[in-house]
């Protein structure tokens, strides 16, 4: 699928391997919640192939707590 220019959010900051799966597509903007693996080499490798692949990323800044979702068809 083409995802030429789209963003991605993710909980966690990606992963090396989930990294690749975001530059190929097209992806141009990664958002995450959590660097909670900041300081890794996980982290350290997923950055410098964003870099190198020209796909920026920043941490989401939120004043929420908790976000509760429904998949009950009636709360749609």
């Amino acid at each position: 699928m083409d995802l030429q220019g789209c963003k991605i959010y993710t909980a966690l900051f990606p992963s090396n391997e989930c990294t690749k799966a975001i530059i190929q597509p097209g992806i141009t903007e990664v958002i995450f919640l959590s660097g909670k693996y900041e300081g890794t080499d996980v982290f350290k490798a997923s950055k410098i192939m964003l870099d190198r692949a020209g796909v920026s990323y920043r941490k989401v800044r939120s004043n929420i707590e908790t976000l509760t979702l429904s998949f009950k068809e009636e709360d749609i």
